[in-house]
C-alpha cells in the first residue's frame, strides 16, 4: 500500500506511469487519444492514432522527444503532430 502511494507521488499523480488520457479527437477517420506522460522537463508528447481497417481495429502508439511544461499546450501539440503523421503517411502507419 505504501508503495503504491509512492509510486503516485513520484509519477506526479497523473494516471499510470504518469500518464494523462485526454479526450479523444476525430479527424479523416482516424481516432487521435493524446496521452502526454509526465517528464522531468513537463509533459512528454505521446499518444495513440487508430482507424478500423478492413473490419479490424488498427492502432499506432507515438512518442515524441517534444516536451511542454503546460498540459493542455502538450495535448494541442500531440494533436497537431498525430494529423501531421496522418496527413504524411495515411494508413502506413499500421504497417
Amino acid at each position: 500500500m505504501a508503495l503504491g502511494f509512492l509510486k503516485k507521488l513520484f509519477s506526479g499523480g497523473e494516471g499510470s506511469g504518469g500518464t494523462h488520457e485526454a479526450p479523444p479527437r476525430e479527424y479523416n477517420g482516424y481516432t487521435i487519444v493524446p496521452t502526454p506522460q509526465r517528464d522531468a522537463g513537463g509533459w512528454r508528447v505521446m499518444g495513440t492514432i487508430s482507424k478500423e481497417v478492413e473490419g479490424e481495429r488498427k492502432t499506432h502508439t507515438f512518442v515524441r522527444a517534444d516536451t511542454n511544461p503546460d498540459l493542455e499546450g502538450t495535448v494541442d501539440l500531440t494533436v497537431r503532430k498525430a494529423k501531421r503523421l496522418i496527413d504524411e503517411q495515411g494508413d502506413r502507419i499500421f504497417g
